[in-house]
């Protein structure tokens, strides 16, 4: 199965009131290709996506947060689990794309022992999955959707081959940044000045 298939599905079924933040891997890319629209923040470095989501969900607790995480940017930060597992958010859904790979720099633990899913549920986080198929992706990020959360949805891709060029005046840096804030800004729970 490939991320870029399964982050297709997913885009018409997120609404443009919901927010979606990516770790700094091919979700950054492929995720701007597909979601035009909406508060996206995108590119968030190692370890450092679903703590940002978290936050998210505080601002905006009644919309949902999508964090599209990879396998090496979560073991970054683990215990970021604990903290999602302890603040419960209703609104929140992880979406973790495990491609076995740090991108050209080898496997990750998840080739071996490491199971995310296994480790979400030691922090506490009760309602998880893994998939293996675009039918279980689709099924289990719908649910995720249509249900309160917490969510962690563990889905097993193959490494990526192609390349999708997203918008650097939209993926990266300052422009992505102020991008975000002004989706922010017009988003119709923003209560800020």
């Amino acid at each position: 199965m490939k991320r870029y298939d399964c982050l297709k599905l997913l885009a018409p079924m997120v609404d443009k009131h919901m927010f979606t933040v990516t770790s700094l891997s091919s979700n950054t890319a492929f995720w701007s290709s597909l979601r035009l629209e909406g508060a996206n923040f995108l590119g968030c470095n190692m370890g450092l996506c679903i703590p940002f989501a978290l936050g998210l969900t505080a601002a905006f607790p009644d919309r949902k947060v999508i964090a599209l995480d990879s396998d090496g940017s979560l073991m970054v930060d683990t215990s970021s689990l604990i903290t999602v597992a302890d603040v419960n958010p209703l609104n929140f859904v992880a979406i973790i794309f495990d491609n076995g790979s740090y991108a050209r720099m080898g496997a990750t633990f998840t080739t071996r022992r490491a199971d995310l899913e296994k480790i979400a549920q030691g922090a506490g986080i009760d309602k998880t999955a893994t998939v293996r198929s675009e039918e279980a992706f689709s099924a289990s990020v719908k649910q995720a959707i249509d249900t309160a959360g917490p969510h962690f949805i563990v889905v097993k891709v193959e490494p990526d081959r192609e390349r999708v060029k997203g918008d650097p005046h939209r993926t990266y840096g300052r422009a992505m940044r102020e991008w975000f804030m002004d989706a922010v800004r017009h988003h119709p729970d923003y209560k800020g000045k």
